[in-house]
Order: C-alpha cells, then sequence, then structure tokens
C-alpha cells in the first residue's frame, strides 16, 4: 500500500501550511549534470529550462510584478562573461529585450534561444552551463536564490494554494503541474534517479522552505522532521517516487 503523510503548522498570521511529510524525507536530490535526460528526453544539458518561464502573469499577479521588478535589475547586471546570450538579447531592442508575452498579453514570459530559456548557458560557455542569474550570483560570492526568477529556485517544490481554507501545501511538482505529458516528456520527481541524496529534501532545500513559509514555520517542519525520523520503525513511509 502507498503511503503519504503530511504535517501541518500554523504561523503567527493563521495560515497553515501544510507539508507532504513523504517528500521533505525523501532523498530527493536535483540531478542537473548528473544524468539528467532534460524534460524532452533529449539528453542535453537543458534540464528543465526547455521552456523557459512565465515570470509575470497579468494584471493582479502581485508577487509576479515584484519578481519581474527584481528580474529586470538583475538583467541589468549580467555581464557577457555571465551570460553567453546576451548579446542576442539585446539585439532585438525593447523594455525587456529577453522577454515576450505568451500565454497573455500583457504576460511576460523569458525567449525561447536555440530550444530553451534565453538565460540557459551552453556547455561551452566560459563561465559554465546552466542558468546565467544562477552563473552570475556564484561568480560573485552571492546566493542565487536573490538572482533567479522565483519559480526556477523554487522548483522542484509546489506551493498549492488555498485562500478559502487559508492553507498552502508544500508538496512535490509533478508531470501535470506542468500542462501534463504533452508538455514534458521526463520529470525528476516521478523517476528514481533523482533519489540518491544523501540529505533530505527539508535539509537540502532549507533555504528554499525558509523563504516561502518563513523561518519560524521551517524549524517546526525541522524539528518535527527529525523527531520523525529518529521514530521511523514506528510507521514506515513508502519511498519516493511512488512508482507502481
Amino acid at each position: 500500500m502507498l503511503t503519504r503523510e503530511t504535517v501541518t503548522f500554523r504561523d503567527d498570521q493563521g495560515w497553515s501550511w501544510e507539508f507532504d511529510l513523504t517528500f521533505m524525507l525523501s532523498n530527493y536530490g536535483c540531478i542537473w549534470g548528473r544524468g539528467c535526460p532534460d524534460t524532452r528526453l533529449q539528453n542535453t544539458a537543458r534540464g528543465c529550462c526547455v521552456d523557459g518561464v512565465e515570470i509575470y502573469q497579468g494584471h493582479g499577479d502581485a508577487a509576479g510584478a515584484e519578481d519581474l521588478a527584481m528580474i529586470r535589475g538583475r538583467v541589468e547586471q549580467l555581464t557577457d562573461e555571465d551570460w553567453q546570450n546576451r548579446q542576442v538579447a539585446l539585439a532585438r531592442g525593447g523594455p525587456d529585450p529577453w522577454g515576450k508575452a505568451r500565454f497573455k498579453r500583457d504576460s511576460v514570459h523569458t525567449r525561447l534561444y536555440r530550444g530553451a530559456c534565453i538565460f540557459h548557458n551552453r556547455v561551452d560557455h566560459p563561465a559554465g552551463a546552466g542558468c546565467a542569474f544562477h552563473v552570475a550570483a556564484l561568480r560573485r560570492g552571492e546566493d542565487p536564490v536573490d538572482w533567479k526568477p522565483r519559480i526556477c529556485w523554487q522548483v522542484p517544490l509546489f506551493f498549492e494554494i488555498d485562500d478559502e481554507s487559508k492553507t498552502t501545501t508544500v508538496r512535490a511538482c509533478r508531470t501535470v503541474d506542468w500542462g501534463g505529458h504533452e508538455r514534458l516528456e521526463w520529470w525528476c520527481t516521478e523517476h528514481q534517479d533523482a533519489f540518491g541524496a544523501d540529505r533530505p529534501v527539508y535539509v537540502s532545500m532549507q533555504v528554499e522552505l525558509r523563504r516561502v513559509c518563513g523561518a519560524a514555520v521551517y524549524d517546526e517542519l525541522a524539528a518535527y522532521c527529525r523527531v520523525r525520523e529518529g521514530n521511523g520503525k514506528r510507521r514506515t513511509l513508502t519511498p519516493l517516487p511512488m512508482m507502481p
């Protein structure tokens, strides 16, 4: 029988945070550059950058607007050494030459170039392959979380918000969350290859979890997980991924 366990904590504002404990205690770890076949199963170094990312959804998206303002500022700081496609983007002109409306007229989505997000550096780039924001942050001794689009640094965590019950469910992102198999052919949290890390998710993604749910809620989660790990024999969680 498949067993998925959750645990819930409430913050000072009365908002509930329900964590998928099965995932929090799993040994999931991103395998980008270590066997990730990319989400199109084409065995490139593109990882999950294949489709680019929607930063701003349009009118009413306050969080997206804040993220967009941050990204615009970071783009100004990127150099050719950080970003392989910088000159390609600048040649397009306009206020956001790296972005375009995709799903809605006033949304902002990163452009695709050569089959991936325009901010994706290839393996032949001197500063290294991967996200230009990530590369830039590391070159400056800073945290990539402070540079990258919010959705990019949160992956593979998925935050399901229910305003009516004031609850955020924190779980692993699945293929269906990206639009199903018509959009992705492979997704890491559903394959055993990505479950070989030496630390559980609640530890390896501590920075990301603290940023979203706050230090107080994270500290409660971490304390609970440590106790739960110590009492593992009392109830066994189904190892992830939950494949038939």
